[in-house]
């Protein structure tokens, strides 16, 4: 990173798109409970969905083995419908139909809740052991099963072959409650005689170190179960199980945990010894609803240096999270340490401060040979990796990152003209999947890594252009409510740990958000249902908290924020119950639940009190961007008010220097607020400030990945204070919400509360310093696209709506209307099929029926456009 004290220089790495992986042409179009193709769907009646509305009635049939078990005619617009409870039996496949449209499979899991019984083995409270038993399987119709979880991480494998692609399996639940089990198929892998079961079971997130704690937070050792199952035309057996038939063995790691890091030798000669069967608490014990952890990418190590002698730093040339994968040659037997981190200090050392306890080091205990090394169950943030003990000169050929996410489709594109905005593009998708690994987390890096609330809430809808989250968020959401307590209140973090507090505005309204967002990209009501009582004892728990409607300020408020002038807690914490209220009404709507009127009506107490408390006339007492912010995009200013209240927002971020002085709160809110109040110029010169506190001051900086606060690294005073400074961080990636909206122009109708995607807002708005933004979309209602060229006789605007969906069209043009063609025909000729009205600014605004627009604006349409890009320039 070329860093000093001077002027700072654009470090773009190349990558023109998120650098772990490309978009492929189009997301899986059959999903069923929000994945493609599931294993262990334990759901009674499936819901199976896919990427388009019927454009009239269509069939659905679902089959086994060439067998129709249901058929249904289903509407035109549906884009999902619900299998009877009943119709499907356990350990079966099926596959499903939409005759003409979607096709897709799915597999049955045990389909009983609290019936799990194979006893449970203990595992080491700091090794990984390998776990073995071993059966007689004799060739018989049917089909055989795998059904295994664990407290703890594991692998399994079967006669020494790896059964899955996962990683740190069954993932983070909260153990109080729940683990998962994934179920694998053994039919064709079975060797008539005898076969041996094996499985590595590592600490995990349950015995190992968590978010700072130390060890054992839930238990003192992990543990394991798995059977085996057959099915076949007289039900289910079980073949096998843990039990104390079963041996345990050293597995050559006597260290593996998450954060502190593993170390890899060749296992002892001991024999094996008697597995022990151990009492776990009393959970459920269900099927994952979501997509596994898995290898997504590797990425070389692209130079090393040797700040000391027998010290050698790798550089991977981005952030990245993960871990090292080795290929050594030792020549005698050697024992190599591997220390990661993200920074170098100014020697070139490798820079650890900000890891606080998290030690990220990994030790190999090699004989002489050619060996291929990597830990198993560990994970690591990082861009530097520091070797000591290597046998000789280093080279970049002898190691590379291995990066792990929970592997969610690829289902939005970003491509604008500028290399900087590409490089943020891809910074916020790195981030991404590096904080997506189980839970959504808030950093790979330190002791910390936890699920925060309020990071996934303000993120929630970027991540969701970008990646399919519906079944991730919703199987997060149950850990959330997990988390609840008796009296209503969310905790700070998901899993719950207590000590990170509960009860904080924004960041427990995830409870709220969270649902939200997946009824409205994917028509997921089943979330909703499932959060609407634990929402509305959010809600009743914060009007109780609040004296005459102003609710006290609480925790966080607009954490991270630059600048000396503090929002009111109290004004974040009021402004905040009133959105959840709203929301809360909406769902209630949805759902068809009485309560709606209930909880309009305390959103209207709640927002009367908020404008006396905190507002005279248009204007905040205490002037803030933040506070302004959720004022506006919370409707909590009178209407008669707002234009005025957006104007005095404007006039403060140009008393700013045009500068954001937002955090956690404010940051998802102020450009999308700017450009809705007729301020979208000014969204846009914030959006290009180079200065600090700004995006594109990080990516002069050399970020690779998006960053916890603005001043992670100031040009001024070196690096912030180690106690809280994540180079890794998706947070402030909120901005990728804005660039898909407001200058792709590609979004839902903020209007609406219908759900899945089916209400378009296309509104493009140039900005300075671009010349062309297109914006792509896998949604639940089929591909939208959104985008706009500018060029020397004007701009071009282009548009995909599909089948079944309403869309309208806003251009940010000015007059000259008769110059205008739409599709190579005159706007003007085609009033009647396409009838257009004039906006107060002067743009244009039309419904656009299903398929490809090209709307062409001539130079005098669209000069106020390009004089704002010559201004800049100047």
């Amino acid at each position: 990173m070329n860093r000093d004290s001077g002027v700072l220089e654009v470090q773009v790495s190349g990558a023109q798109t998120p650098f772990i992986r490309s978009a492929p042409p189009r997301s899986p179009a059959g999903l069923t409970c929000g994945l493609a193709d599931p294993v262990g769907v334990d759901e009674p009646s499936p819901r199976l969905s896919w990427n388009a509305r019927l454009s009239g009635e269509a069939t659905v049939v679902v089959s086994s083995d060439g067998r129709e078990v249901w058929r249904s005619s289903v509407p035109a617009g549906s884009h999902d419908v619900d299998v009877p409870d009943g119709r499907l039996e356990p350990l079966t496949p099926y596959t499903w139909s939409v005759e003409g449209h979607a096709a897709g499979a799915f597999t049955t899991g045990l389909r009983a809740r609290g019936a799990w019984d194979a006893p449970w083995l203990a595992g080491d409270p700091q090794a990984a052991v390998s776990l073995r038993g071993s059966f007689t399987w004799r060739p018989a119709p049917g089909r055989a099963w795998l059904a295994v979880t664990a407290l703890g991480v594991y692998r399994a494998l079967l006669n020494g072959v790896r059964l899955s692609e996962e990683e740190l399996a069954p993932g983070w639940t909260d153990y109080a409650h729940r683990t998962r089990y994934r179920l694998l198929e053994l039919t064709e892998l079975l060797v008539p005689g005898e076969n041996e079961l094996e499985l590595w079971l590592a600490p995990g997130w349950y015995a190992g170190h968590v978010a700072g704690g130390g060890p054992r937070r839930y238990g003192d050792r992990p543990a394991a179960s798995a059977q085996v199952l057959v099915r076949d035309d007289d039900g289910v057996r079980r073949v096998l199980a843990t039990d104390v038939a079963w041996t345990r063995r050293d597995l050559g790691r006597p260290r593996a945990d998450l954060v502190m890091g593993e170390t890899v030798q060749a296992p002892s000669q001991r024999t094996a010894e008697p597995a022990e069967t151990t009492a776990v608490p009393e959970i459920l014990v269900e099927a994952d609803p979501a997509p596994p952890v898995r290898v997504i990418g590797t990425v070389p190590a692209v130079s090393v240096t040797e700040p000391a002698p027998g010290v050698q730093v790798a550089d991977f040339g981005r952030n990245v999270v993960g871990r090292v994968r080795l290929r050594v040659d030792a020549p005698g037997p050697v024992r190599i340490v591997v220390r990661h981190g993200e920074e170098l200090t100014a020697t070139g050392r490798l820079y650890t401060d900000n890891l606080r306890t998290a030690d990220q080091r990994d030790e190999f205990v090699l004989g002489p040979g050619s060996h291929v090394v990597e830990p198993a169950f560990t994970l690591h943030g990082f861009r530097y990796a520091e070797v000591t003990g290597w046998p000789g000169a280093l080279t970049p050929d002898d190691l590379e990152a291995v990066l792990l996410s929970s592997a969610l489709a690829v289902t939005g594109s970003l491509t604008v003209s500028d290399p900087a905005v590409r490089q943020l593009v891809a910074n916020i998708g790195a981030s991404a999947d590096g904080n997506l690994v189980s839970v959504p987390t808030d950093c790979p890096q330190r002791d910390e890594r936890t699920g925060w609330t309020a990071d996934i809430s303000v993120f929630g809808s970027t991540l969701s252009f970008l990646r399919h989250t519906q079944a991730f968020l919703s199987g997060w959401v149950t850990t959330l409510i997990d988390g609840q307590r008796a009296d209503g209140a969310i905790p700070h973090v998901a899993p719950v740990l207590p000590e990170y507090g509960y009860d904080s505005p924004v960041w427990s309204d995830a409870l709220v958000e969270v649902p939200w967002l997946l009824w409205r990209r994917y028509g997921d009501d089943r979330t909703l249902r499932r959060a609407y009582d634990p929402m509305r004892r959010w809600a009743d728990y914060c009007l109780a908290q609040a004296e005459d409607g102003i609710r006290p300020g609480r925790a966080l408020g607009d954490w991270l924020a630059p600048g000396t002038v503090e929002t009111p807690k109290s004004l974040i914490s009021t402004a905040a119950l009133a959105r959840s209220l709203r929301l809360v009404a909406n769902v209630a709507d949805v759902l068809g639940e009485p309560h709606a009127p209930e909880y309009g009506e305390a959103f209207t107490r709640v927002s009367g009190a908020f404008q006396r408390a905190f507002l005279s006339g248009p204007r905040l007492h205490t002037e803030t961007q933040t506070g302004y912010a959720v004022a506006l995009a919370w409707d909590l200013v009178p209407p008669e008010d707002r234009t005025a209240a957006a104007q005095a927002l404007a006039d403060l971020v140009r008393a700013d220097g045009h500068r954001l002085m937002t955090g956690f709160v404010g940051t998802a809110l102020l450009l999308p607020v700017l450009s809705e109040t007729g301020h979208h110029d000014l969204a846009g010169r914030i959006f290009n400030q180079e200065g600090y506190p700004s995006w594109r001051y990080q990516l002069r900086a050399g970020a690779t990945t998006m960053w916890e606060r603005w001043d992670a690294w100031h040009h001024r005073h070196g690096l912030q204070t180690p106690a809280m400074n994540s180079f890794n961080h998706y947070a402030y990636g909120c901005v990728g919400d804005w660039l898909f909206r407001h200058v792709a122009g590609l979004g839902d109708d903020p209007r609406g509360t219908g759900g899945g995607f089916g209400e378009l807002l296309l509104r493009p708005g140039p900005v300075p310093l671009l010349r062309q933004a297109h914006a792509r979309y896998e949604s639940a209602s089929g591909t939208v696209e959104s985008g706009w060229r500018a060029g020397p006789d004007g701009v071009q605007f282009t548009f995909s709506v599909p089948e079944g969906v309403t869309a309208r069209a806003v251009l940010p043009v000015r007059g000259a209307w008769d110059g205008m063609t739409v599709n190579g025909t005159f706007l003007m000729g085609l009033n009647e099929q396409l009838p257009t009205t004039r906006l107060a600014d002067g743009g244009c605004a039309l419904n656009l029926p299903p398929g490809r627009w090209s709307f062409t604006a001539p130079a005098a349409a669209t000069a106020h456009l390009l004089q704002e890009w010559d201004d800049l320039a100047r």
